[in-house]
């Protein structure tokens, strides 16, 4: 199950559940990877402030979503938008509108 987490909420030994993308669709980190406190820098220079990690714990169930689910939300907004993020506030409309998606839904 993956779990969208903020940059601020990054922590050293979190596994990424899918993998970390700029804007322009290239993999910047892939899917799997063990977080490190230098993976911060690497978030900060393009501008990314949520992504996906594993879920370890017992958490909030809603905040849970299979890849599945998060790529079906995802295209599903992508057809909605008619348009690409590209600066920070427009990320963080789409996050809002992703996490709206897989709440409603999912």
């Amino acid at each position: 199950m993956a779990k969208l987490i903020s940059i601020d909420e990054l922590k050293e030994g979190m596994e990424l559940e899918l993998p970390v993308k700029n804007k322009f669709g290239q993999i910047l980190l892939s899917a799997n990877l063990k977080l490190e406190e230098k993976h911060k820098l690497i978030f900060k220079m393009w501008g990314i402030d949520n992504f996906y990690i594993k879920d370890t714990g017992a958490s909030d169930e809603k905040n849970q979503y299979s890849e599945e689910q998060i790529i079906q939300a995802k295209n599903s907004l992508e057809k909605r938008m008619g348009w690409t993020p590209k600066n920070m506030i427009e990320r963080d409309l789409y996050e809002m509108g992703l996490q709206g998606i897989l709440e409603k839904y999912y």
